[in-house]
């Protein structure tokens, strides 16, 4: 029976007609329906679109792929230069090529004297060699802290500048304060210091006129009593003197008689025979020995009587000098007067 609609599963299934499969008149293809043939024999191959179903058009299964791992193209010249330009300027505590990473030595408290955490070991061995070359007293000051990126530079100028303008200060405070002590012992203490040596001239001029007075008073009979250190003394004294005379004969007699007799062997010349030494010239090895002793004694007295000579001859002088400054006060005082 002729048709105009194909029959179910021909070539021309899912054809566009005039009348679908079920009587129907419809525009659009039915169920599953192939595009229409192109006029140069052959179809055009539908895309898949998904089906309600979750299948392709056509009853085929989706097909997945996945793209194998590729490795990465090695970097060129210029883009490792660029790289590492920008590794240098990337501010980051664990990025070792950060080029803004310097230890500079700064005073440090000796409880924050540490190892910096982001500092390698060489630049940290680097910094320390240059510690030990330096003198003990920067050593005891000085420690390497760690300074990163401009931030922490502008930061450390910005305290040196603090510390400068608080140096500079205090330096020419100090110079002011010197300056005053100079006007300050110029004005008052020189002059102040002169007239303590006046006074002190003075006073040494009473003291000299003082003594003379106490030894006149002495040698006419006024004496104080003994204290107890000069009677201690002068018991010494006593017991000195009875130990040089001896407890035979006198010690400056015999001696005397000696000094004679050697005397006269020395005018004869040796010649005319013996010559008769009196008893009391002879003289033992005890004798010389206190005689030695005594001697040692009197030339230490001598020797302090001549100090003393030389203060009394000072203190004339200075006598003098104040009876002739007396005596121009006085004759200058009388021409006023006239």
């Amino acid at each position: 029976m002729p048709s105009s609609a194909p029959a179910f599963g021909g070539l021309n299934f899912g054809t566009p007609s005039s009348t679908s499969a079920f009587g129907t008149p419809s525009s659009a293809p039915a169920f599953g329906a192939a595009p229409s043939p192109s006029p140069f024999g052959f179809q055009q191959q539908a895309t898949p679109s998904p089906s309600p179903f979750g299948l392709l058009g056509g009853g085929g299964a989706q097909i997945t792929t996945q793209m194998a791992p590729v490795a990465p193209l090695p970097l060129s010249p210029s883009d490792r230069d660029i790289q590492a330009i920008v590794d240098a300027y990337k501010e980051d505590p664990g990025n070792p090529r950060y080029a803004f990473r310097h230890l500079l030595f700064s005073v440090t408290e000796p409880s924050q004297r540490v190892k910096p955490v982001a500092a390698s070991d060489i630049i940290w061995a680097e910094a320390m060699g240059k510690l030990e070359c330096m003198d003990s007293a920067d050593r005891e000051r000085l420690w390497p802290q760690l300074v990163q990126g401009f931030k922490d530079l502008s930061h450390r100028l910005k305290l040196q500048d603090e510390v400068l303008v608080s140096d500079t200060d205090r330096l020419s405070m100090t110079h002011s304060n010197v300056k005053k002590l100079q006007r300050h012992f110029q004005a008052d203490t020189y002059p102040w210091i002169q007239r303590l040596k006046q006074q002190k001239l003075v006073i040494q001029r009473r003291l000299l006129r003082f003594v003379r007075i106490v030894e006149a008073l002495e040698n006419r009979g006024y004496r104080s009593p003994l204290t107890k250190e000069e009677a201690d003394l002068y018991e010494r004294l006593v017991a000195i003197l009875k130990r040089l005379k001896g407890p035979s004969a006198d010690l400056s007699k015999r001696v005397n008689t000696l000094l004679s007799t050697t005397r006269l062997l020395a005018s004869t010349g040796g010649a005319g025979g013996s010559v008769y030494i009196p008893s009391s010239a002879k003289v033992d090895e005890r004798s010389v020995t206190e005689l030695l002793e005594a001697l040692q004694l009197q030339t230490e007295a001598v020797a302090k009587l001549g100090n003393v000579l030389k203060r009394d001859i000072r203190d004339l002088e200075i006598i003098q000098s104040e009876d002739t400054d007396m005596a121009e006060d006085c004759v200058g005082r009388r021409a006023q007067k006239i």
